[in-house]
């Protein structure tokens, strides 16, 4: 009975996969199947499931490791991740800390035989808000490796989203991945392709990410004329509901439409312009292995903030059970 339970979830998540491979439900109900899959095979006693209970465990503990590193980056070096318009208050930061210290408490005084008759009880939310952040952690990861791997292979239009200038007006390495990106793809399609260079001007920047960006692309031989300029996009939400704008405009409505950014952000990207209703496909460039910890830590930060009320809803809705569950 396990194996055929866990064939028919291993069935639901192909399926998932195929039919909706860069939404997050679908991610999160792959997890849920994986866990599902994990606690199938540990109870099983057939010969096939102990390398499949070791895989399912050794995956969970090296994405529960991966999940506290990051976490621990944002609140370690949250210069380095949070971006120049935002900020992580200290009393944020001191609250994570001990959300953390409860967190590791609860779960020594569980696995110690030190839980019952104490307060621990009246804060089992703790650990069960932790494991709701870490199944959407998890779905994260899962959505990173199907839009790095169901990437696009043809395009008429071309939407390079920016990122920020080095200096006030230099690219850095990680636009100047998207944009080498670009040229790579658009010279291996047969017919000219469009460039859409999306990004506006910050602060500290001299000149908009789009103007830098286009000087790159004609630097490296790209007709002018085949490069569309949108200079006012702030965030990744705006690169995308202005440059639909742009490529609307374009002959049959730019065709197959293709965003081109970084790996790590690529997931969110698709998510965004699933929830605005644009047909796009994505491609991802390379980044490069010392900046991904940091890109990926700011990106996961991003995903959380998508639906904030949610997880505020989510977090209230297991208060209330703790306490209901304890009084009852």
């Amino acid at each position: 009975m396990l194996l055929s339970a866990s064939a028919a979830i291993i069935f639901l998540i192909i399926l998932l996969t195929i039919w909706d491979p860069h939404g997050l439900t679908s991610a999160v109900i792959t997890v849920l199947g994986g866990g599902l899959i994990t606690v199938f095979a540990t109870l099983s006693r057939h010969p096939w499931a102990v390398p499949l209970a070791d895989l399912g465990k050794l995956t969970i503990l090296g994405i529960g490791a991966w999940g506290l590193f990051t976490l621990l980056l944002i609140i370690g070096t949250p210069s380095l991740v949070v971006r120049k318009r935002e900020r992580l208050t200290l009393g944020l930061i001191a609250g994570i800390w001990i959300w953390l210290f409860l967190g590791g408490a609860w779960l020594y005084a569980l696995s110690h035989g030190t839980f019952n008759d104490t307060i621990w009880p009246w804060l089992s939310f703790i650990p069960a808000f932790s494991l709701y952040l870490g199944i959407l952690f998890a779905a994260s990861a899962v959505g990173y490796l199907r839009a790095n791997s169901f990437r696009a292979r043809h395009a008429d239009t071309l939407v390079i989203l920016g990122a920020g200038l080095l200096n006030g007006n230099q690219i850095g390495r990680v636009l100047g991945a998207r944009l080498d990106t670009a040229l790579a793809f658009a010279s291996r399609q047969d017919h000219p392709v469009t460039l859409i260079v999306s990004g506006g001007q910050g602060s500290d920047e001299a000149t908009s990410e789009a103007a830098a960006m286009a000087d790159y692309l004609e630097r490296h031989d790209y007709p002018a004329d085949l490069i569309i300029q949108e200079t006012a996009a702030t965030n990744t939400r705006t690169n995308l509901l202005n440059s639909q704008r742009l490529w609307w405009r374009l002959p049959n409505q730019g065709g197959r439409v293709v965003l081109v950014t970084n790996g790590y952000h690529l997931f969110r990207t698709r998510l965004l312009a699933q929830h605005l209703r644009l047909h796009v496909s994505g491609y991802p460039a390379p980044t490069r292995f010392g900046y991904l910890p940091i890109g990926w830590a700011r990106e996961f930060l991003a995903l959380i903030m998508l639906h904030p009320r949610r997880h505020r809803g989510v977090l209230i809705g297991m208060v209330a059970m703790n306490l209901l569950w304890m009084l009852v």
